[in-house]
């Protein structure tokens, strides 16, 4: 009775692999049988956009802040250093990041400090604090130096180089775009 049992667990195994292959190999037969165009007839779309000024002008802020990390520290001389900050203007909640290098920071704190110093009366006259236009006029020197000090940085390092490119072809697109808008393209 033992060996009759095997017998048909043999049998039933065999046919149980039989019909596994039978139903593969129908399947893989009936995938042939598809033509070979049929597989390949996807539709294929393609969306062509621009951005906005604005947002060519938010992915300029981001590059030109990457580049300014980068800057900062690839550069040794400490003068040339470019400080950012976070400052809100009077009248506003959003806060804006501005940078300046640190000479034209240091010229600001002296002149400031001059000008409240050299006042004879008690306190000080406003009117006699520099302004921007005075501070980025006495620095003109300075800031060709600065620009000078850049330019050599950028030549011999090429990954500085390359943030500068990225920095100068999304300046180029936000060019072109305003041209197309004047224009009315």
């Amino acid at each position: 009775m033992k060996h009759a049992s095997m017998a048909s667990l043999s049998s039933v195994f065999k046919a149980l692999g039989t019909a596994l292959l039978l139903s593969a190999s129908g399947f893989s037969l009936a995938q042939a049988d598809k033509p070979e165009t049929d597989k390949k007839s996807m539709e294929r779309i393609e969306v062509a956009g621009q951005k906005t000024i604005a947002q060519l002008k938010n992915a300029f802020d981001k590059q030109r802040f990457e580049f300014l990390d980068l800057y900062n520290t690839i550069n040794e001389t400490a003068k040339y250093d470019v400080l950012c900050s976070y400052h809100r203007p009077i009248g506003s909640k959003i806060a804006k990041k501005q940078c300046e290098p640190r000479y034209l920071k240091d010229f600001r704190a002296i002149a400031t400090q001059t000008a409240i110093m050299s006042s004879s009366a008690p306190g000080f006259d406003i009117s006699r604090l520099p302004t921007d236009d005075h501070i980025i006029f006495l620095t003109k020197d300075q800031r060709e130096d600065a620009f000078e000090h850049v330019a050599a940085l950028v030549a011999t390092h090429p990954e500085l180089y390359e943030s500068f490119s990225k920095l100068d072809a999304l300046h180029q697109h936000i060019e072109e775009r305003k041209e197309q808008t004047r224009s009315g393209e």
